[in-house]
């Protein structure tokens, strides 16, 4: 019999109580997230109806079903058909035919992240994203999420900023990337003083 799968996550979470179990929601409309402490008899049909007691809207094998009270409260917007216009009538044919118009598409625009993705991303920010500290652990980044996950570097950005907000730049790591620049400039004059040295002393 096949499995459909659940439209929540289980993460390991760590913080001053110690490790626990966690089955973490994402909201699809806006992702906010809830976490539900889990125990060792873990339940999918207890997880729903615990989310539904905290006022969410929750199947647990549709992620797309998952609402948070907040955006349940909003009220939806109807929209209406827009009646076709009538067909416009023949054009006479010009001497010289009109220059194209040509139309710029902003390249900043990115389509919204299915529900899927956004827990695929929420996945991987949880993995190399350090939330205390407010930056990627060490080689990760924007780019590279996207790069492993195959999604556009923008919905990325917005999904962490989201969640997590501006990425926090850490004075002292800053401070030592200064100091290693250096470091390697003043290598790279003394490798070219020593070479000249060396020609030098060669035999002719």
């Amino acid at each position: 019999m096949k499995t459909r799968p659940l439209s929540y996550g289980v993460v390991q979470l760590r913080d001053i109580s110690g490790p626990r179990t966690v089955a973490r929601l994402w909201c699809a409309q806006c992702g906010e997230t809830l976490d539900l402490t889990l125990n060792s008899n873990h339940n999918a049909d207890a997880v729903e109806r615990r989310a539904r007691a905290k006022g969410w809207d929750c199947d647990k094998n549709r992620a797309s079903r998952t609402i948070c009270p907040d955006c349940k409260a909003r009220p939806r917007t109807v929209v209406r058909p827009i009646p076709p216009k009538p067909p416009a009538a023949p054009r006479p044919v010009a001497a010289k035919p009109a220059p194209p118009i040509t139309m710029e598409i902003p390249m900043t625009s990115v389509r919204p992240a299915t529900p899927d993705e956004r827990m695929r991303i929420r996945h991987k920010l949880d993995e190399v994203f350090d939330d205390s500290k407010g930056m990627y652990l060490d080689g990760f980044s924007d780019q590279r999420v996207a790069e492993d996950l195959k999604l556009p570097r923008k919905m990325i950005e917005q999904i962490r900023e989201a969640a997590y907000g501006p990425i926090r730049t850490d004075p002292e790591i800053d401070q030592l990337r200064t100091d290693i620049a250096a470091l390697i400039a003043q290598a790279s004059t003394l490798a070219n003083r020593l070479a000249e040295v060396e020609k030098r002393f060669q035999p002719r």
